[in-house]
């Protein structure tokens, strides 16, 4: 694993493009926490997240018809978590409390569903949709969003419903992968919500084992078969490859460990796995998967002060990852806007693909590559 660290660290600052702020929230008395983004289109796109004023604090979406030249805040009546959008006029955002859409494109939203603690939604159509969070719960629905039948599989992992939640939902197209994590608590533990919604508190204590809970699918959800692994971490984001061969999982380690944070790629043809990014210096919060075999991955550097909440530099990299060559692709970092700054980042693509990246400090970035 050392040659890992060594071809992240030996290309420091050999990129040809640039991630520039398209968004900076920057007002008295007021706080932006964005935690995802998507763009249905190359101009239209959609960043959720709450925001703090001196009257109290309301969920948001952000939205831009523009390419991110300017973005429109509207309001909603809960605090979106996920969201999900397969057509430039209907999209969906989870809050813990239900399901949202909007068919104006983010203009308008409506409550269609009741769920009790959804923390991800995807759909892959505007009939067919999955969602799942707290209590290891998932659901489906084949009629956009309106009626939800849970998965029954997930009852079949043996793990306890008030320790277990799923943090990551990838379908494409017949392949499918729901994740999460099962850890009981210890007394000094917040159980109302995962170590990745409250990281400062997380990072105070000492890694130990937990259990990796899955449910796949390789008939497009007709059928799901349940597993579970224990590991160190927590499972926190999982991206299928376009062509649907691999996937690339994303392991945070909030307590104290030597790394804090690494990219697993799993092959599906051979059902291997390996490490394919770790560094001490670097703790990576999301990725994204290009059709050209690129890997996008985001995250802030891994300062002393990494427990405490404060924020720090928002550092990116990018390789080209084929399938035989996944423990040696040599990782580029990106340059970024100097005042970039977060405790967690969240990426999303266009469909031209062109990525695009929030902060929980209240910044949308771009990344271009005719920036030099």
């Amino acid at each position: 694993m050392r040659a890992l660290v060594f071809l992240l660290a030996a290309s420091l600052g050999a990129s040809a493009a640039k991630w520039t702020m398209s968004l900076l929230h920057d007002e008295d008395e007021s706080a932006l926490t964005l935690r995802a983004i998507a763009f249905p289109t190359e101009q239209r796109g959609l960043a959720i997240g709450q925001l703090t004023e001196k009257r109290g604090v309301t969920g948001v979406v952000l939205l831009t018809t523009n390419g991110g030249a300017k973005w429109e805040t509207i309001r909603v009546k809960e605090d979106p978590v996920s969201i999900s959008c397969v057509k430039e006029e209907i999209c969906w955002f989870v809050s813990v409390r239900g399901v949202w859409r909007s068919d104006e494109g983010g203009r308008a939203w409506k409550k269609i569903a009741n769920l009790k603690g959804p923390l991800k939604v995807h759909f892959s159509s505007p009939a067919r949709g999955w969602a799942a969070g707290l209590a290891k719960s998932a659901w489906e629905t084949n009629d956009g969003g309106k009626t939800w039948k849970a998965i029954e599989k997930t009852k079949e992992i043996s793990s306890n419903p008030d320790h277990a939640y799923f943090s990551a939902i990838a379908v494409n197209q017949n392949v499918g992968i729901i994740g999460g994590n099962s850890r009981a608590p210890r007394k000094e533990d917040d159980v109302m919500f995962p170590d990745w919604m409250q990281p400062e508190a997380a990072a105070k204590r000492r890694e130990w084992p937990a259990v990796m809970i899955l449910i796949e699918t390789r008939d497009g959800g007709k059928t799901w078969n349940p597993s579970s692994n224990q590991i160190f971490g927590n499972l926190t984001q999982i991206r299928i490859k376009p062509e649907g061969t691999g996937a690339a999982a994303l392991l945070e380690y909030f307590n104290n460990f030597e790394f804090p944070g690494e990219l697993m790629w799993i092959d599906f043809r051979s059902g291997r796995s390996s490490s394919i990014i770790r560094s001490k210096d670097f703790a990576p919060t999301d990725h994204v998967l290009a059709a050209d075999s690129r890997i996008v991955v985001a995250g802030i550097e891994n300062a002393a002060l990494r427990a405490l909440p404060v924020p720090q530099k928002v550092k990116f990299y990018e390789a080209t990852v084929n399938d035989a060559t996944t423990t040696t692709a040599v990782w580029t970092s990106i340059p970024v806007d100097y005042r970039a700054v977060a405790k967690r980042v969240a990426l999303g693509l266009s469909p031209n693909g062109v990525a695009w990246a929030v902060t929980d400090t209240g910044m949308i970035l771009k990344l271009d590559p005719s920036a030099r």
